[in-house]
């Protein structure tokens, strides 16, 4: 979505920027709109960090089933907002 060569943490930081971000999550009119702006743009950045990367990185990495649902709930949630995003 926006179209940039970086991947991981540096493509979540450039592409959810509060400054000048590539996909807008709020329209960032309010002080809230931009603070969940820059909300997303960690949880996306720690979700790259912290359940992509080590299952990208490392073999053998086990979870409980528990824990697998927790993680496709949040990327679940991850995938809704960007469908709602401001193109």
């Amino acid at each position: 979505m926006a179209k940039l060569s970086e991947s991981g943490v540096k493509l979540m930081m450039k592409a959810f920027s509060e400054q000048s971000p590539l996909i807008r999550l709020t329209n960032m009119t309010s002080t809230s709109e931009k603070d969940e702006q820059e909300g997303y743009k960690f949880i996306f950045s720690g979700s790259v960090m912290a359940i992509r990367n080590p299952r990208g990185h490392e073999f053998g990495v086990r979870e409980s089933p528990t824990e697998c649902l927790d993680h496709l709930s949040l990327a679940s949630l991850l995938l809704r907002r960007l469908e709602s995003a401001k193109k």
